[in-house]
């Protein structure tokens, strides 16, 4: 009776440790490069310009000044995972009320939206490839 007990009361722990039997369950990156389509969008409301850094086609920051406002830079990139895509804006002479949104798509698909209120917002959008 104590045998029977005793491995009605193991089994179930027995069980839950062979279900996890694959040699990495965690999702494998992806190391092979695509090719994207990468839209930065930065809009604002009472805010005529900034200065936007970003990544370009290559990785590479950039740093535009005085930019017009709205404005979107779209490109093609060729990324593979841990490769990252990001956008910033820094206006100046805002008021309260002002507001300035960064926004990343890759391929049509919004991965990354950042906000900034206030007289000194300074919003940054980001991506890592998984």
């Amino acid at each position: 009776m104590r045998k029977k007990l005793l491995t009605l009361l193991l089994l179930p722990f027995l069980a839950a440790s062979c279900s996890g039997d694959k040699e990495n369950s965690d999702p494998q990156p992806n190391t092979t490069p695509k090719e994207y389509q990468v839209t930065y969008q930065v809009t604002a409301v009472n805010y005529n310009q900034a200065r936007i850094i970003y990544r370009d086609n290559t990785g590479t920051l950039i740093t535009d000044e005085n930019v017009a406002l709205p404005k979107t830079y779209t490109f093609k990139r060729t990324m593979k995972s841990a490769d990252i895509v990001s956008v910033g804006a820094f206006p100046k002479d805002g008021d309260a009320a002002a507001n300035v949104t960064c926004a990343i798509q890759l391929d049509g698909k919004t991965v990354d939206t950042k906000s900034g209120p206030g007289p000194n917002p300074q919003p940054v959008a980001s991506y890592i490839l998984p």
